[in-house]
């Protein structure tokens, strides 16, 4: 319904920062992942497999498994409060983007499982995979993410 009010015309500036706020806002579900994510993630992915080793004391591949899980923890509550303290949340993965970085992973953890028994150093070329696929899927997110913004 329209009214009888007469309609004024926002100034340039005004114009400006209307369209620069909404360019914003678009851009904000592309921001990039925050550059130290990825590499720490792929850290604690190598760490993982690297556990694997059957030379491992078991009193030490307990505080190693504990040792990983408390780095996932700290590396995501670090995370979610910068993006919380930024105001921007970062493009999130989608499920096939996560299928995408998974699916390797789990390919080069059954091949792991299966190699083990034949060549026992399988696993610390395992976790370099893995650690390097992480990180560069990251680099590969990180970029399109800057490209699509």
């Amino acid at each position: 319904m329209e009214t009888n009010e007469s309609f004024e015309r926002p100034s340039p500036a005004e114009a400006a920062a209307a369209l620069e706020t909404a360019r914003q806002a678009r851009a904000a579900g592309y921001a990039p992942v925050p550059a130290w994510f990825f590499p720490a993630l792929g850290l604690l992915v190598a760490g993982v497999m690297l556990f694997q080793i059957d030379v491992i004391a078991p009193e030490l591949a307990l505080l190693a498994v504990v040792v990983v899980i408390a780095g996932y923890v700290v590396t995501e509550r670090v995370y979610n409060k910068q993006v919380s303290r930024s105001g921007i949340a970062p493009r999130h993965l989608t499920l096939g983007r996560q299928l995408v970085l998974v699916t390797p992973l789990a390919a080069l953890w059954i091949a792991g499982e299966i190699l083990d028994a034949r060549w026992g150093w399988v696993w610390v070329v395992a976790a370099a995979v893995g650690g390097c696929w992480t990180i560069g899927y990251g680099l590969f997110h990180n970029r399109r993410a800057q490209t699509s913004a």
